[in-house]
């Protein structure tokens, strides 16, 4: 019940924040489970359902004229609590492509340090993520 509480309250942070901010985009994808996906300015966060992430976007730009895609570069934290508590930081790399009027959709790669404080156990991994979203 814990969870579920946090993660509706993230939610709803999350998109109450659509409001408040000038280049905002909200849509869903999979991330930390299958969840809700916004980026402000530099500033991307997922809640998902089986967790939280939030990340800084050091670096964004674009391919040149003839490759549609935007690529971007950050950092930040995550936080799982599927199977085991896990949190610990990530560097983000990821791709965009607008597809439609407003609409892009994104993938990217999330090398990752995490803790298990139950296991007392430091481990690296890499994740994935991908979604769809509407700027606002």
């Amino acid at each position: 019940m814990k969870r579920l509480i946090m993660s509706f309250i993230c939610t709803l942070s999350l998109l109450t924040a659509v409001t408040s901010v000038n280049a905002a985009k909200v849509g869903f994808g999979f991330d930390q489970g299958f969840g809700v996906a916004g980026q402000f300015n530099n500033l991307n966060g997922f809640v998902g359902n089986d967790g939280v992430s939030g990340d800084y976007l050091f670096k964004q730009g674009s391919f040149e004229k003839d490759i549609p895609f935007n690529y971007y570069l950050g950092g930040g934290a995550f936080y799982k609590w599927h199977h085991d508590d896990v949190f610990g930081v990530r560097v983000p790399l990821g791709l965009t492509l607008p597809f439609a009027q407003k609409f892009d959709v994104f993938a990217q790669l999330s090398p990752n340090l995490g803790y298990k404080d139950e296991q007392d156990e430091l481990r690296f991994a890499v994740s994935a993520a991908i979604g769809v979203r509407y700027a606002f």
